[in-house]
């Protein structure tokens, strides 16, 4: 008879759940590929709704820790900020990338903005505490004045972002689109010259889809479009841009993808942004 200590069952458990996980969800597969689209968009919607449900309730409760000690409340708060933004895109869900771009467009500002000032109240609560214990209070007011004021800079920025970003995604894309049927509409002898200007509009077009929503830093963020989903983009439009639209139904693809990409921006383009 093996004996195992306390430290032996919870490796043995822990690799039982993992196995156990990893077999319901081969199990599960079949049955989660049959489901209609939109259902399988809100399941896989659940892993962000709980992100967001359980960062809320955290907040919350360092809130409610705060009178009792400033500082830790506010370290707690402030690891609220820096898990989001090194991680907080990765609980996107990247299935069904053209569907959920409007949500992600409507989403990624009020997000990023709710974090930085959660951040904000945690640093703001340190300081606080600092302040309390200090010979030179007004020194710590002033310091809290301008971080306040500096993350009021940053939230604004971020909303601006977002329309700029939507501005240039429709843009680019409605340029795309054009290029493609002045291409398909061509005569043979002067396609040659249409490729290059429809190269040309994708590249600009593909600068534009490998940014981040909401922040210019490209290890935080929320994605346009997923990593993979671009590069089957670019495929399908060189496709269309070699075969100059005779292959009709690559050609049709190509432009409903480019036209969800314009649907996406509604309503949230500001070109004087």
């Amino acid at each position: 008879m093996i004996v195992l200590g306390q430290t032996g069952w919870s490796i043995l458990g822990l690799g039982l759940s993992v196995a156990g996980a990893i077999a319901a969800s081969w199990l599960i597969r079949p049955w989660f590929e049959e489901l209609p689209r939109k259902e399988q968009r809100r399941i896989t919607a659940v892993p962000l709704i709980a992100y967001i449900a359980a960062g809320g309730l955290w907040v919350v409760c360092c809130l409610l820790l705060a009178p009792e000690n400033r500082a830790h409340a506010g370290l707690l708060l402030f690891l609220v900020w820096g898990y989001h933004s090194l991680y907080g895109s990765g609980v996107e869900p990247s299935s069904s990338a053209y569907e959920r771009l409007p949500g992600r467009l409507r989403r990624a500002a009020p997000l990023r903005v709710a974090v930085n000032w959660t951040g904000l109240a945690g640093v703001l609560l340190v300081l606080q505490s600092l302040r309390e214990e200090s010979n030179s209070p007004t020194v710590f007011l002033a310091l809290m004045g301008t971080v306040t004021l500096a993350c009021v800079g940053a939230s604004i920025k971020v909303f601006i972002r977002v329309h700029r970003l939507s501005a240039s995604l429709d843009q680019h894309a409605a340029k795309m689109i054009l290029e493609l049927r002045k291409l398909r509409e061509l005569p043979d002898d002067k396609r040659r010259e249409q490729k290059f200007a429809a190269e040309e509009a994708w590249d600009t077009l593909h600068r534009t889809l490998v940014n981040k929503i909401d922040t210019g830093l490209s290890v935080s963020g929320v994605f346009v479009l997923p990593s993979k989903t671009i590069r089957e983009l670019h495929h399908q439009v060189h496709h269309a841009i070699r075969t100059a639209g005779t292959d009709d139904a690559a050609h049709r693809k190509v432009i409903a993808r480019l036209r969800i990409l314009r649907i996406a921006c509604a309503g949230r383009t500001d070109t004087l942004a």
